[in-house]
């Protein structure tokens, strides 16, 4: 007989508490940021929050009841839509039926113990201006603060502490107090336990890639106090072009989206949302959104170096990945270098200390036969993508045993005789959606700028 997941759910004096199995998973903000949240807000986020973070619970705990101990989420069809969104990307990862997943998915009920929505308040950000950005300290979240601080958005800092994460959390935060003794700026730190109810060696179960759908729409939600504390307008995210890019599962025909709620149209809702939580005065957006990656790398290293210095795109999740940054030997690692290496970057420049075009790394790249457990990377884009970075590292004249062998290939002839193809579609400024009219022009200009200086 199937069993009862309870979700109980409190405010706190810094944030709020989920509890689930005898567990306390909580999101707890630097001293003052809460308080200074409307309490009807600080009510919605923690009932709107409190599904975020759990919806997956079900799927994974393969039961069909799950009862919430608070108020119905006013952004619920929202979470559901991004949940059903992201679903063929999960059961790929997974290993697990997608048609079956659906249909457990409709049979599970979502209860709540109070049928009333915590509306949240109608007061705004008074005076907001500034922006504050989600940093992680990859390639797009620092653009994104560089380019946010160039059109004098006076960023703020939001960073959110994932437990689950060892290594990587490691890393950043070393780089985090370097990044603050450089620049001054504060590390507005969200405490964000609840990310543990996405750890399945914490949750004692097999791992699974469910849990993840929602975590930029859970990371912007949380952001919405600091808006209140720093005068912010605009939640800025660094989702670049190609994280709306899709492909259609060969073995089942399912349509995959990668990364759905970092895709365009997504962060469009994420705006939406984050409005109705703000009384209409705070924005969410991606100013990267009109660049591929490779030009998000070259524009960061080039144009900012100094912030550039401080990049980590690698998760560290092997031993490799223990004592440093770059652990040299994953599928990410071996993107970030080819992007560096095919767009003119030295890649010692962002902390590479290892050629990740040698022969020994061949197994990262899928244009070479590897294979990545990361489903963007398998993409039709990705490919393409790939194809160019080899392309251009060649003409580049860029060092390695995979660069030498692509020079050989019909790969490379491939490449050439596609190159005003490639060319236009990696190296180009796309016209954007999520991204405020106020400031298009000023970010606009910033890329073309950078674009019209690209030569292969």
């Amino acid at each position: 007989m199937s069993n009862v997941l309870v979700i109980e759910s409190s405010l706190l004096n810094d944030g709020f508490l989920i509890r689930f199995r005898g567990n306390d998973y909580s999101v707890a903000y630097p001293e003052g940021f809460w308080q200074k949240t409307p309490e009807r807000t600080r009510i919605s986020l923690k009932d709107n929050l409190a599904l975020a973070a759990t919806m997956h619970l079900p799927t994974v705990f393969n039961e069909k009841d799950i009862l919430y101990k608070s108020g119905r989420p006013l952004l619920e069809s929202y979470f559901v839509e991004n949940f059903l969104r992201d679903i063929p990307s999960c059961t790929e990862v997974d290993g697990t039926d997608t048609a079956e997943t659906y249909r457990d998915f409709f049979l599970t009920e979502y209860r709540f113990e109070d049928p009333v929505i915590a509306l949240p308040s109608n007061d705004p950000v008074e005076d907001a201006f500034r922006a504050v950005v989600g940093l992680s300290f990859g390639k797009d979240s620092l653009l994104t603060y560089a380019v946010a601080d160039e059109i004098g958005l006076e960023p703020e800092i939001a960073y959110f502490v994932e437990h689950s994460m060892t290594y990587e959390e490691k890393h950043k935060t070393a780089l985090a107090e370097q990044f603050k003794k450089e620049f001054g700026k504060s590390l507005h730190i969200v405490k964000h336990s609840t990310g543990l109810l996405r750890d399945y060696d914490h949750l004692g179960l097999p791992f699974s890639e469910f849990g993840w759908a929602l975590q930029s729409t859970e990371y912007a939600l949380e952001m919405i106090p600091f808006a209140y504390g720093l005068q912010g307008k605009y939640l800025l995210f660094g989702n670049e072009q190609t994280t709306s890019a899709t492909y259609v599962n060969p073995e089942d025909g399912w349509l995959v989206y990668p990364c759905f709620d970092q895709s365009h149209k997504w962060t469009v809702h994420i705006d939406q949302m984050t409005q109705m939580l703000s009384g209409r005065s705070v924005r969410t957006a991606s100013l990267i959104e009109p660049l591929m990656d490779m030009m998000v790398q070259r524009t960061l290293a080039r144009r900012y170096p100094e912030i550039a210095k401080y990049q980590m795109s690698c998760f560290t999740l092997s031993e490799s990945g223990r004592d440093y940054r770059w652990c040299h030997d994953c599928s990410v690692c071996g993107k970030m270098y080819l992007l560096c290496a095919g767009s003119g970057v030295d890649p010692k420049s962002v902390g590479f200390l290892e050629n990740m075009l040698e022969r020994k790394h061949q197994h990262h790249f899928t244009l070479f036969g590897g294979r990545s457990e990361l489903t963007y990377a398998n993409t039709p884009t990705a490919r393409d993508e790939q194809l160019f970075a080899f392309y251009a590292a060649a003409k580049r004249g860029a060092k390695g045993t995979l660069v030498d062998e692509f020079r050989k290939s019909e790969l490379y002839q491939e490449a050439k005789n596609r190159e005003d193809e490639l060319v236009e579609k990696f190296i180009k400024v796309y016209e954007p959606i999520s991204i405020p009219s106020e400031l298009r022009d000023p970010v606009m200009a910033i890329f073309k700028e950078e674009v019209a200086s690209f030569e292969l």
